[in-house]
């Protein structure tokens, strides 16, 4: 029996390939060789790979793996060899993050296997000697479900393919993960300091700019002679960067086209920075990965949403009801190409729009640049196909192919000081990691804030952050900001389901509020059963957001709540005593009432209450039906005009929509006849 294989690429078991990987950052520089046969190219539309299955041959005895501790593990060239078709068979149309989580899986069993064989002293080297006691030393080393899980369908896939029997084996339980989430004071302060320095950027683009427009320097020399001599040194190398630029017709030039027979010290020593003349032009790794994080603080969208933007195409658009904002328009592949949305003023120079905009603009030759290289790449494509090169070199080329085209729709382009390449943001470099002495490996926001923390007294540090945190701090202030409303972070996130969105706002910094919030509304309900014998749901509300309530506060709301209504459900602090504009007859003797109730005229006596709303309508859609039966000069002498324009302005603390469906209801009422409009005095 054999297993079943791609039929969308029926090569993919060929034997002519080598340990290759071809990244937008890394260009490789061989091709692979005809003699491995454990490394294939995947076939996913946007992000090919190739994928290297050596290393479970012949082992790992580094104790790192990308980065992050790993461990050792030994090679098993008989069982790789033996679960290559299901891993084949399995990854070839996947994308190159889910193709790692197999990979990942791989390396995690690969130890159990080792750890194993140190209790049993049996090699495994077969699917068909996997057993129960894998499965549970699995387990009790934590292994987290998607491991679990993605090694168990290679191997039922090869028992099977083998004619054995599947393994009967429970996945693990979903981990319920806490989330830790800094304070929002934090939050608020990283995302300040990457602001600070974007707009830094945009600083010294506009100092670039200037100068090369003046030829001179802005600043006069009497004036400050150290600024003076610094801008007249950048403006020789922005000359000196433009003109070799115009020269070669290449945007990035290399470093050996500037020194035109010096030698680099003699270049440095003349006054030129290689550095220097490209921060003035393009974004650099540092540069760009503020802006990214940037954007990942003001939008809550994840990274592969930032990192997918296609700017070939209409992703910022303006509002339609207000021409000082932009809509920015990006896609989730995860959720099926769903739409996500952000909204932000076209002025903030902090906001997602301006910069992803100033970026495109920024990088606009380097683009031009990616498109000449894809479009000599096809040509070679084409070359290559006609003539004998072997597989693998189509292979090669055609990923090269995606990856340029991907970095051409990218707005994450930027030059490295170092190097020739033109490079862009993807899902493997956007971290930008390194290993740091004496703390570990650390990403690039991670190391951005342990500069911070340099700074910062002990008892202020910031905590360290993933890429994804910022997603979460988003949620939780769009929680704040909503009144704790988890439909509201539902919309804002974009989630279709809200068990996506629950599973946001569970972190330590929102259950710790909650548990809180909980223990005050406990304690203030046990309080008010205790002393006043009721349970006020008012009073309830104050003490548990505020933390108590005076007993200024409590007469206040007893007085309010006693207050008489008119018929228009505004109260009123004293009906029997009507002001003379209102009721200029009126003879006061402590038990007649107010018999006029123009209460939008009343400003001496009139308090408005959340069950106004009704009354309000009902009055404005009298008022206005007074104003149809009247003539325009006897409406406009009236007090009619004055309680009609206060009636509108008390309107508008209520809800919009609400006021005009009650308003309409009213109206309907009043051409029916089911109401009757009293015309007083």
């Amino acid at each position: 029996m054999s297993i079943r294989t791609n039929t969308n690429k029926k090569d993919h078991l060929r034997q002519s390939v080598t340990t290759l990987h071809l990244s937008p950052v890394e260009a490789a520089t061989t091709l692979p060789h005809e003699s491995e046969a454990l490394i294939f190219y995947t076939t996913h539309k946007s992000k090919p790979r190739i994928v290297d299955l050596n290393v479970f041959k012949t082992g790992q005895n580094t104790s790192s793996n990308n980065g992050r501790k790993a461990g050792p593990f030994s090679g098993r060239p008989e069982l790789i060899a033996q679960l290559k078709p299901a891993i084949i068979d399995r990854a070839m149309l996947l994308a190159d993050k889910s193709v790692e989580q197999i990979l990942a899986s791989l390396r995690a069993w690969w130890r159990i296997f080792d750890s194993v064989e140190a209790m049993t002293a049996h090699p495994i080297t077969s699917v068909s000697q996997i057993t129960d006691l894998h499965r549970q030393v699995a387990l009790d080393r934590g292994m987290g479900q998607l491991e679990f899980r993605n090694f168990l369908q290679l191997a039922n896939t090869t028992r099977n393919a083998l004619g054995l029997k599947p393994l009967y084996w429970q996945s693990p339980s979903f981990k319920s993960v806490n989330r830790h989430l800094p304070s929002k004071w934090q939050t608020d302060i990283i995302r300040q300091k990457l602001k600070r320095h974007w707009f830094s950027v945009l600083d010294r683009w506009s100092l670039a700019d200037d100068l090369r427009e003046q030829c001179n320097p802005l600043v006069e020399h009497d004036s400050d002679p150290e600024t003076h001599k610094e801008q007249r040194r950048l403006l020789r190398n922005y000359k000196l960067f433009d003109s070799v630029v115009e020269k070669t017709g290449n945007p990035r030039p290399s470093r050996s086209d500037f020194l035109q027979g010096l030698s680099v010290q003699t270049f440095y020593e003349q006054g030129f920075n290689y550095s220097d003349m490209l921060c003035g032009s393009y974004p650099d790794s540092f540069d760009i990965r503020v802006a990214f994080h940037l954007c990942l603080a003001t939008t809550g969208w994840n990274p592969a949403v930032l990192l997918s933007l296609d700017v070939t195409t209409s992703i910022i658009e303006n509002h339609p009801k207000d021409p000082g904002r932009y809509i920015l328009r990006g896609t989730k592949a995860r959720a099926g190409g769903a739409e996500q949305l952000s909204e932000g003023l076209l002025k903030s120079q902090g906001s997602a729009g301006f910069i992803i905009q100033t970026l495109i603009n920024r990088t606009k030759s380097l683009r031009e640049s990616l498109i000449n290289d894809l479009q000599a790449c096809k040509v070679s494509l084409a070359e290559i196909k006609r003539t004998s090169h072997t597989e693998a070199d189509l292979e090669l080329m055609r990923i090269h192919i995606t990856s340029l085209e991907q970095g051409i729709k990218s707005p994450w382009i930027f030059v490295k000081k170092n190097g020739d390449d033109i490079l862009w943001l993807t899902d493997k470099n956007y971290l930008g990691g390194a290993n740091i002495k004496n703390i570990g490996f650390l990403t690039f926001i991670g190391k951005f804030i342990a500069a911070l923390n340099l700074n910062r007294p002990k008892d202020k540090q910031l905590p360290l952050l993933q890429a994804s945190d910022f997603r979460d701090a988003y949620a939780a202030n769009q929680y704040h900001a909503s009144g704790g409303s988890i439909l509201y972070v539902m919309k804002a996130l974009g989630h279709r389901s809200i068990r996506s969105t629950q599973g946001y706002l569970n972190n330590t910094l929102l259950n710790d509020e909650h548990q809180k919030l909980f223990g005050t509304f406990s304690e203030a309900l046990w309080s008010e059963i205790t002393v006043h014998q009721r349970v006020d749901p008012t009073i309830i509300a104050q003490r548990s957001r505020y933390g108590s309530i005076t007993s200024e506060q409590r007469k206040r709301l007893q007085d309010y709540r006693t207050l008489m209504r008119s018929r228009v459900g505004v109260a009123c602090t004293d009906p029997t005593n009507p002001p003379r504009h209102i009721a200029p007859d009126f003879i006061a003797d402590g038990k007649a009432m107010c018999h006029v109730q123009r209460c939008t005229l009343c400003l001496e006596n009139a308090v408005l209450l959340p069950d106004s709303l009704p009354g309000l309508c009902k009055r404005l859609a009298e008022l206005r039906y007074l104003r149809s039966k009247m003539s325009v000069m006897a409406f406009q002498e009236s007090s009619f005009l004055e309680e009609m324009g206060n009636t509108e302005l008390a309107l508008n603390a209520f809800d919009a929509q609400e006021s005009m469906q009650l308003f309409e209801e009213w109206e309907k009422r009043i051409n029916s006849g089911t109401h009757r409009v009293i015309e007083f005095d």
